[in-house]
This record gives structure tokens, sequence and C-alpha cells, in this order.
């Protein structure tokens, strides 16, 4: 029985168990969240929907142009930009009210100290990211020396282009 089902739905009946239990529990999330007695449940799908178009028609487009930009660069360069100005990203995504100043109220009646000075602190950590990615391309540029720079030589019956060759 477990083997004809494992035919009929292509994979074990534990994987079939796990997301019938996940798919559980986000109803019950969703139901708790929408409920009028547990919070404001309009504000939540305002929010996914906001978030989700904003997501799809400016973030996703924005970090592709991003990326193409990135790409340009010389190949061995691409990483050590790349991560910190996800990193970077990332912590403007999340932090954005508190380093614009467009939640002091909040942010004064929750923590009694006022949001001056995170724009300076998120610009400092963006800066010492791109100067640490710097230095460990630096340090890992000055351990290969001159002999490890040269390209190396293609093993017999190879050409570029060939199976395993990336065309980044």
């Amino acid at each position: 029985m477990i083997a004809a089902l494992r035919r009929r739905y292509g994979a074990s009946p534990w994987h079939l168990i796990a997301h019938a239990a996940a798919i559980a529990i986000a109803v019950y999330a969703v139901s708790r969240v929408l409920h009028p007695r547990y919070s404001r449940g309009l504000n939540v799908v305002v929010w996914l929907l906001a978030g989700a178009v904003l997501h799809d028609f400016v973030f996703a487009p924005a970090l592709a142009v991003a990326d193409r930009l990135v790409r340009a660069l010389p190949a061995r360069f691409v990483n050590y930009v790349r991560f910190p100005a996800v990193v970077s990203g990332a912590m403007l995504l999340v932090y954005w009210p508190l380093i614009f100043v467009r939640a002091d109220g909040n942010y004064v009646r929750a923590t009694g100290r006022h949001v001056e000075g995170f724009a300076t602190r998120w610009l400092s950590i963006t800066a010492g990211l791109f100067l640490a990615s710097a230095l460990v391309y630096a340090a890992r540029a000055a351990g290969r020396g001159p002999a490890a720079r040269r390209p190396r030589a293609r093993p017999a019956g190879t050409r570029p282009g060939g199976p395993g060759h990336d065309r980044r």
C-alpha cells in the first residue's frame, strides 16, 4: 500500500503528512491574524498585498539592474561587491523607518530614545562592510602570489566553453 501511495503521490507518506501539517498551521495562523478580536486583519492583508506589489514591480527589477551593473565588473570582484551591498541593503530594508527618521514617535514611546544617528550608524556599518570586503580581497590576492595569477593550462582535449565551463 505504501509503495502504491509513493508511486501515485511521488514522494514518501511523511512528505504528505508534513505538508498537510504545515498547511494546517498556516490556516490556523491566518485565522488568528484575520480574526477581528485578536488584531486588525485588514492592515495585515494590506501590508501583504503592498509588499507583494512592491517586491514584484519595484524591488525585483531594481535588484536585477543592480546585479547587471555588478556583473559588469571583472569576475574576481563581483562577490566582494555583492556581499556587502546585500547586507547593507537588507539592513536598510529592515531599519528604513529609523534611518530616514519616519518612526520617531513610535520609537520614543517604545524605548524612550530618539532615532537620531541611525543614518550615520548605517552608513558607517556599510562603509565598514565594504572596507572589510576589500581587505579580504587584498589578503586573498596577496596570498595567491604572481604564479597563481597566471592562467592555468587546460588539460589536453578540453576547450573553452566545454563541459563544466561557467559562462559568467
